[in-house]
């Protein structure tokens, strides 16, 4: 019980935009992973919500995507079918939200002159052997 109280205490402090950052260290977000993935419902439920509130910062997202459990219990817990549907659908907006950052800090990139222009992928087939 100790351990569920912890993890809501993580949950309610990354809800303050001025501490997701500091908190997206690679001990907690191991430690939410962690949580994430026992039977408990409740500790479940508060470490995917941390994990969501530290989804919405782009600051937290490198340490989100370099943190090796985190992506990977989040899709698990978004594809089990043992996984609850309040933290399924956590799971789901934690990956859509982390998504749509990298898709964000992606297009404001910019590409070094020397590499020729090639436009994003348009997923419109253009026929058989298009590359010869």
């Amino acid at each position: 019980e100790d351990r569920m109280w912890a993890v809501r205490t993580i949950q309610n402090l990354c809800s303050d935009a001025s501490s997701k950052v500091g908190l997206a260290t690679g001990a907690i977000l191991s430690l939410l992973s962690t949580s994430a993935m026992r039977k408990d419902y409740d500790e479940q439920l508060a470490a995917a919500g941390a994990l969501m509130n530290l989804s919405t910062e782009p600051g937290s997202i490198v340490p989100l995507t370099n943190t090796k459990t985190v992506v990977a219990t989040l899709v698990h817990l978004a594809h089990s079918p043992n996984t609850p549907a309040p933290v399924r659908k956590i799971a789901c907006d934690s990956l859509a939200t982390i998504g749509l950052w990298l898709q964000t800090l992606a297009s404001g990139g910019t590409v070094p002159e020397e590499i020729p222009f090639s436009p994003l992928p348009t997923h419109s087939a253009t026929g058989w052997l298009r590359w010869d």
